[in-house]
């Protein structure tokens, strides 16, 4: 991905580094000296496009999901998965620290929440938890809509936010609802459980976010339940596709 013509470069410092489960660490940012903050200024499920120096002559520019929420944590912070010859994630994982400045554009992305007053589904697979904790945590924070998660992950110990997820759920009872789904021991979510979950709500405004397959499945298990098209969202929707 290239620098897209006429965007200012925002400088930003690595505060902090959180392990979030194997091999995913979140990146806590915030405006470098004399850089100007509104340029950070985001929506709950945008993303952040890093100029990573992985090489003294060639830096790339890589794009990672944000996971924190606009009203309710104080910095901005991607979710980064290391990836297998990845030299974007591979860069991150090795050479970043605390203290150190990098350049981004500025946040963008139309994965954002609609404005209505429906309810909320999100299904999300592995990383695609990122921009939908985003996004939950948002709702909560901002409005009245209850909100129904989703979220798949191999083990409990290894699926970055669950602990974050069930406080939260904890904090907003009777608003959030937290569907775990492990699939090392219950197996892959099914257009069946899909259809279960759907239905089981007042037309809800539903968000997808995971691998392409897990995405395609529960598209096609909504519609075949009589969602309208228009109330399912998918992610990337903007997105480079350079994310590793």
């Amino acid at each position: 991905m290239n620098r897209p013509a006429g965007v200012p470069l925002v400088h930003v410092s690595i505060d902090r580094i959180v392990e979030e489960g194997r091999d995913v660490k979140t990146f806590v940012l915030e405006p470098a000296p004399g850089s100007a903050a509104r340029l950070l200024d985001y929506r709950a499920g945008q993303f952040l496009t890093l100029r990573l120096p992985v090489g003294a002559d060639r830096p790339v520019m890589r794009s990672y999901s944000i996971s924190t929420c606009p009203v309710s944590d104080p910095r901005l912070a991607v979710t980064v998965k290391a990836a297998p010859g990845g030299p974007g994630s591979n860069w991150l994982y090795e050479k970043a620290v605390p203290g150190m400045t990098l350049e981004a554009l500025p946040p963008t992305g139309q994965f954002t929440l609609d404005e209505s007053d429906s309810e909320i589904l999100l299904f999300a697979a592995g990383l695609g938890i990122t921009p939908l904790y985003s996004l939950c945590k948002y709702a909560l924070a901002s409005s009245d809509r209850k909100v129904r998660l989703h979220y798949s992950g191999r083990h409990r110990d290894t699926t970055p936010f669950v602990g974050a997820l069930e406080e939260l759920e904890r904090a907003h009872r009777g608003r959030m609802r937290l569907d775990l789904r492990l699939t090392g021991t219950e197996g892959r979510l099914d257009a069946g459980t899909v259809r279960d979950v759907v239905t089981a709500m007042d037309a809800p405004t539903t968000y997808v976010c995971g691998p392409p397959a897990y995405q395609a499945m529960v598209v096609d298990a909504l519609l075949a339940a009589g969602r309208p098209p228009a109330s399912v969202r998918t992610d990337p929707a903007g997105r480079p596709p350079r994310t590793r």
